[in-house]
């Protein structure tokens, strides 16, 4: 996950980016792209003879409703498909959100207070001190102990595990 306060600075800078991931996500699977059944059976020039011949307008051959059909099926497919890759990409980075906002959680309040307030909300140093009522050299101690304390966290977790997690 992050061992060193640079690998912790970087993921809380990641924070509303990845929260901005998420919502275009969220989106996108309430509203995937799809091909209508329309669209399909209009792209196929239906009522036009595969083998030059003549045909009546809007006379459709097996062959060719075979292939729309399974054109059709294949286009249901890719259509499931990208609502999956689009449900694994969410599944991800809301466990990334969630295990990162648990981690500046088990923070003492002030240094998470200021964690979340300037990573999170984006908030600028002077936003925050004058929120808080305390001074900058006060805001930058909280910052720099909370990033201490979730690098040590990292590390416990790290040797914990006998191997780096991944996040």
């Amino acid at each position: 996950m992050f061992t060193t306060r640079e690998d912790v600075i970087a993921l809380l800078r990641m924070y509303p980016k990845l929260q901005r991931k998420v919502r275009l996500l969220e989106y996108e699977r309430l509203h995937p792209p799809e091909v209508s059944q329309d669209e399909v059976i209009n792209g196929l020039a239906l009522s036009h003879p595969l083998d030059g011949g003549t045909s009546s307008a809007g006379h459709i051959s097996d062959k060719t409703m075979q292939i729309a059909l399974n054109f059709q099926d294949e286009t249901d497919r890719l259509n499931y498909a990208t609502v999956l890759e689009i449900d694994q990409e969410l599944h991800i980075l809301k466990n990334r959100i969630a295990k990162l906002e648990f981690y500046v959680e088990q923070l003492e309040k002030k240094q998470a207070d200021v964690i979340r307030k300037y990573y999170f909300e984006e908030k600028t140093w002077p936003e925050i001190q004058k929120e808080m009522h305390i001074s900058s050299r006060t805001l930058s101690k909280y910052r720099d102990d909370g990033l201490d304390a979730l690098s040590a966290m990292g590390q416990y977790m790290r040797d914990v595990l006998k191997e780096p997690m991944q996040m």
